[in-house]
This record gives C-alpha cells, structure tokens and sequence, in this order.
C-alpha cells in the first residue's frame, strides 16, 4: 500500500519506541533532564500540576522522560493524530467533491429549473479567515461548471444541499464557548465559513445566499431566491448532473488544520476518515475508524490506552500521553508521507503558524529544526512535534511530546518554562 510502511521497518520503529518506553525513568543525563526534575520536585514550579515528557531521538535513545505514560487532554495536540490518520486512510491527493445540478433544463442559456449545490465536505469555502481562499476560488470554480454547460441566467432557486456529512453538527462534549469560536463549528456537507455576524446559518442556505449575490455580481442573472434541501427544498431522486469542483487536497487542508490550529478542517479530516472507513460519519463511528486508520503503523492501541473523542481536540474527553504522541511520531517518520506531515506543522517564530511568539529568544537557526504542533486551553499547554539535528544526521531526529494540564497559574507564566524545555531539547541535537 501506498502509505504502509513495511513490516520489516515498523518492526524496527516500534522496537526502537517500545525500548524507550521500558527505560521508563531510566533517562539520559543532561540539563533538559535536571530542569524537569526540578520543575517537577517540591516547590518545584509544575510540582501541583499533572504533566509529562518524553523525548527520544531517531536511533531510540531517550532524552527524557516523565510520567511519558499518563493519559492527560490534549487541546489542540489532537490534530496530529487527526491529520496522520489522513494522510494515512485518504492520501496526501484526496480532494472533496462540489457538485453542481438541477432539476430542469438548459434552453437559450437559461437554466429553467432549480440550481443544487451538492456539497462534498469542502472546508475552504468562505473568507472568514485570510488563510482561506477568497470566495473568488470555489464560487469561480462553480460558475465555470455554468459557463461550460452555457447557462448565464438561472430561472429559478439556488438550493444548498449539506447533507453529505449525515452525523450531528453539534458535538455534545463541547463547551457553549467553544461552539461560538469562529472555527469550532460541526462541518455539513456544505457550509460557508464566512464573516461572523451573518444573519443566516454558515452551512447550506448561507451557501446558496452568498453563491447567489456573488453569481449576480459576476454576469449570471439570477431570478429565484436561495433555500437549502434540508428545509424549504427537498432534492429530487432524479437531477441532471451539470459538474463538479473539486477542493484543495488534503496534503493543503492537513497544513492548514496544524499550521493555523483550524478545528473546523480537523473536523472535517475526521468525519471524512469515518466516510471513507465506512459510510457513517457520526463521532462515534467516525473516532473508531481514526483508530483504524492508524493500525498500519501499530497505533490501534488497547481500549484505554487512549480516547479519541473528536478530531480538533475541542473535547476535554480526548485522553492521550506523551508516549503515545511519541510513538505516533515516530512512526509517522517511516511512512512515504513522512514529508509532507512533517511540513504540515508550524515553526516558532514564522508568521504563517500559531508559533510565532514562541522561543522568543532562540537562534533563528535553532528555531528553523523545530516542527511542532502547540495545543492549548484553560489549564492545558501542551507541544508535540520534531527537532531536526543541527548536523544533518537524521538518527539524532528528535521526536517529543510535552503535556501539562492543570496548571492554575496564567497562561504568560508557564510560556516560558515549556520554551526553555524545548530549548534545551533542540541543545542536545
């Protein structure tokens, strides 16, 4: 298979980590190790706090390691798996399917007949955030679908069609707050990401509103009013398909989900994987099938081992450790997209990430080895990721996993105390 590595090599990389694990805290010397003793002793700054590390190289050494084992909330770490698991289960090419349709007919370029927009999962369709492609993109897309079937005036609705994601739109683990975050909305088929304030709903009638006036501002006449199928208009059993557009790949939506911290593309990683699993994309089935995707790499780990309660990490029920993060990690290193997932993560300091304020202090060149994906919310700090070797010797690879959770203090205080950890772990390559 494309994205399985042999069995010869997970072997290897499995043997490597689980020889880690054994060592427990049979750590090697060095100051990264004398800081967290310290953090974690009496009066220590984390000593009332849950938290864990672990850290070992590509040749199976461990750097350091405390409470690697313990299950703790994630945040936003959760999106490593996600995206992982995609990478693995769809492929760095899969794409989602826009699909244009009507119930009518096509006579002197009119379209007489309703117009459906059957969405396919799109997660970049909006402008709510300037990483997202301008409305220009996927509505230009759609309209060149029009243009190529000669239609430059729709005599009738404009029918946004969602429900190609069937599971719920609200995730029951979820905070009230969190649903009303700009990004912490459950994907539809088809839902609009657009400017928050709207009067209408961001799934398929604010599709359909906002395809509407931007095909008017752009030549194609318009006479019905925009609906969604799921409540003034039902879609036909029989419609002539006029085109389909296709989404950005995964390989872009992955980076954009680590890179910008997006929880609505990591939920839309996830539901996907539990479709292409089998069929359901309900949170139930769709966790199980991420703990499926993750099997050819030996992650589909015993029942407590760790709990997946959604894709973006929103859920205070996601229960992961350090070692597992570790495990992933590694893994992940000795698959064909090892690169890209590799690339898929934010750098300290660059200002096309979530990392820019981070190791404020660290040489440029220090900050250009590390690749990690941060993960926070109230109590939670967590960062999981790679610190490439400042020789160029891809063994000494680092792979590292920091969690804290309930840590009471403010958020600016223990910032810098997980900087000069990851420091101190970039020193030691």
């Amino acid at each position: 298979m494309k994205h399985v590595i042999t069995i010869f090599t997970l072997l290897i990389a499995l043997g490597a980590v689980q020889n880690v694990c054994a060592q427990g805290s049979e750590a090697a010397k060095g100051s990264v190790n004398n800081t967290v003793r310290a953090l974690d002793g009496k009066g220590g700054r984390l000593e009332h706090s849950v938290w864990g590390i672990l850290a070992v190289n590509f040749k199976g050494d461990t750097l350091v390691s405390l409470n690697s084992g313990r299950c703790m909330v994630p945040a936003s770490n959760m999106k490593l798996i996600t995206t992982a698991a995609a990478y693995l289960k769809l492929g760095r090419a899969y794409t989602f399917k826009t699909t244009l349709a009507t119930d009518g007919s096509v006579c002197d370029s009119t379209l007489r007949g309703n117009l459906y927009i059957i969405g396919g999962g799109d997660p970049l369709i909006g402008d709510l955030f300037p990483y997202l492609p301008k409305e220009d993109v996927p509505f230009g897309k759609w309209r060149k679908v029009l243009v190529d079937n000669g239609i430059y005036r729709i005599e009738g609705d404009i029918v946004g069609d969602g429900s190609y994601f069937e599971g719920e739109r609200r995730h029951t683990d979820w905070s009230t707050e969190d649903e009303k975050s700009k990004d912490g909305v459950v994907p539809s088929g088809l839902t609009w990401r657009g400017k928050m304030g709207d009067s209408i709903p961001d799934g398929p009638l604010a599709a359909a509103v906002h395809f509407r006036d931007w095909l008017i501002r752009n030549g194609i006449e318009v006479s019905g009013i925009p609906d969604q199928a799921d409540s003034g208009k039902m879609v036909p059993d029989s419609l002539t398909l006029l085109g389909s557009a296709m989404s950005a790949s995964i390989n872009h939506i992955a980076s954009i989900a680590n890179h910008q911290s997006d929880n609505f593309c990591a939920e839309t990683l996830i539901k996907a994987i539990g479709k292409a699993n089998n069929g359901s994309d309900d949170y139930d089935s769709a966790t199980a099938a991420l703990h499926r995707a993750l099997s050819p790499i030996g992650l589909a780990g015993p029942s407590g081992a760790m709990r997946f309660a959604d894709g973006s990490g929103l859920s205070r029920k996601n229960y992961v450790s350090p070692e597992f993060f570790v495990r992933l990690l590694t893994a992940m290193s000795r698959t064909s997209c090892y690169k890209d997932y590799l690339n898929s993560l934010p750098r300290p300091g660059r200002k096309d990430g979530t990392l820019t304020t981070r190791l404020p202090k660290a040489p440029q060149e220090v900050k250009n080895r590390i690749y990690m994906k941060s993960g926070s919310m109230n109590g939670v700090r967590c960062f999981s990721g790679y610190i490439l070797p400042s020789d160029g010797d891809t063994r000494k690879t680092i792979a590292f996993s920091l969690m804290v959770n309930n840590f009471v203090g403010r958020q600016t205080e223990l910032a810098p105390i997980l900087d000069n950890i990851i420091l101190e772990l970039a020193n030691e390559n």
